[in-house]
């Protein structure tokens, strides 16, 4: 498999790093050049970004250049027929990926994008894990597990993904890997538990490299004031859904399909 790497022109540095880790790992890629989102004009913003009632964007600047940067990756992927990785320039990577992601003939059948990285949170998992060797296995997500630094894609996702990322009204890794996003039930993703690769912002503190993640979030660019009953409504609501996520995946829950885990990144 090609892994493309999201590499934003002026990072000259990052691009190095990811060339020398990916050699030593005997893995084939190519660079994507990223799309600085903040030097775009309003103009080239608009179209990808769906807006709130007063008319202000729902994505950052940064936002939809992670966005069109991961189209670029998609397009190539659907294009090369073949399955491919796509990382962003921040990543570790795990020694278990060597042999993965040479490779697709491990890829389940129906699987349309495979999560290969972790930010170190609970997620759910299916109940069903297949054995990938080594000690990695491979079981269907089923809820949030944000980020996108580190996913496979096929050629036929990546396809229907250019057709239907158009216009958002939320940001690529909530569209990608949220139940909440109506794609997300469109596609059939996996995630490799460990996982190869993660994102220098969640590595133990004293193995960061000071690779911080440079994209602004809308909803942290738009933050309101909220009144006190609004944070103790907010409290309440945040408590109810651990208790609920807690439960649906907990292995006393007798018919629930699905399992808590936290997914830790495979050694090396």
């Amino acid at each position: 498999m090609i892994t493309y790497v999201i590499n934003l022109d002026h990072k000259t540095d990052r691009m190095a790093r990811m060339q020398a880790l990916l050699d030593a790992a005997g893995l084939a890629f190519e660079r994507v050049a990223g799309v600085n989102g903040r030097a775009l004009s309003e103009a080239e913003l608009a179209p990808w970004s769906a807006c709130h009632p007063e008319g202000s964007r729902r994505l950052s600047a940064g936002e939809i250049g992670c966005l069109l940067s991961h189209r670029e990756a998609w397009a190539r992927i659907a294009a090369s027929g073949e399955p491919g990785v796509v990382v962003e320039d921040d990543i570790h990577l795990a020694k278990a990926a060597t042999r993965l992601l040479q490779d697709p003939a491990w890829l389940p059948a129906n699987a349309d994008l495979v999560k290969i990285e972790t930010t170190g949170k609970s997620v759910q998992i299916g109940r069903e894990r297949q054995s990938l060797g080594n000690g990695i296995e491979l079981a269907r997500l089923k809820s949030a597990h944000l980020g996108t630094a580190g996913y496979i894609a096929t050629p036929k996702a990546a396809q229907h993904l250019l057709a239907k990322v158009q216009t958002c009204d939320r940001a690529l890794d909530h569209i990608l890997f949220d139940p909440a996003s109506p794609l997300f039930a469109e596609l059939t993703t996996y995630q490799t538990i460990p996982a190869l690769c993660i994102q220098d912002q969640f590595m133990a503190k004293d193995r960061r490299l000071g690779l911080d993640g440079e994209i602004e979030r809308a909803w942290a660019l738009h933050r309101q004031k909220r009144s006190l009953g609004q944070k103790l409504q907010r409290e309440i609501a945040r408590l109810s859904q651990q208790a609920a996520f807690a439960w649906s995946g907990s292995p006393l829950n007798p018919i629930s399909d699905r399992r808590n885990l936290r997914i830790a990144l495979a050694p090396g």
